[in-house]
């Protein structure tokens, strides 16, 4: 396997950084669809430390996934795709990072915030920074939630682009992303 990018194929890094926060967000998901569902409990308190930990390491996994794309040459795909879908193909992609970053925030804002502080799988803590539950808290709530339906709605954009690539312009652009594609 490739780790690098070249000019006509996404590198190893590029896909673990793609396929590896992609699979953390689909766990978040499950994580926070199933602690919600639970009566207070020791369960559901281990479910939201859990929720929080992968929360941050999404965080901070995007400033490195943005690190790499700024240092690594981009694959450049054959341009058969109409210029407007390249167009929103670019805009898609930066939506996607702003809520890769805007996401995990509101959420850890939301508890910090909120009375709790967040412990790190035991190698930091950051620490609350107001007393909870409260009304700052509960915008960040909304605003976690509302985040987490527009990354619903942007991943299944790219999902599509994904397949309209491959099924009508039959390149190599959803292929690229795999690792033996």
């Amino acid at each position: 396997m490739q780790w690098i990018n070249t000019k006509i194929k996404w590198g190893g890094v590029a896909q673990l950084f793609h396929w590896g926060m992609f699979l953390l967000i689909i766990g978040q998901y499950t994580l926070a669809y199933t602690m919600l569902s639970l009566p207070n409990s020791d369960e559901k308190f281990s479910l939201f430390a859990w929720h929080e930990q992968i929360g941050v390491t999404l965080f901070l996994l995007v400033f490195i996934r943005l690190w790499w794309r700024e240092h690594s040459q981009l694959p450049q795909n054959i341009d058969t795709a109409p210029k407007w879908t390249q167009l929103l193909s670019k805009l898609n992609i930066w939506i996607l990072y702003f809520l890769l970053f805007a996401f995990p925030l509101s959420g850890l804002l939301m508890t910090i915030l909120g009375g709790h502080s967040v412990n790190y799988f035991n190698l930091f803590t950051i620490p609350a920074l107001m007393q909870g539950p409260n009304e700052i808290a509960k915008i960040f709530l909304n605003v976690h939630i509302s985040f987490s339906y527009a990354l619903y709605g942007f991943v299944g954009i790219h999902i599509l682009g994904g397949l309209f690539h491959h099924f009508y312009l039959r390149d190599k652009v959803l292929t690229g992303m795999f690792p033996h594609g």
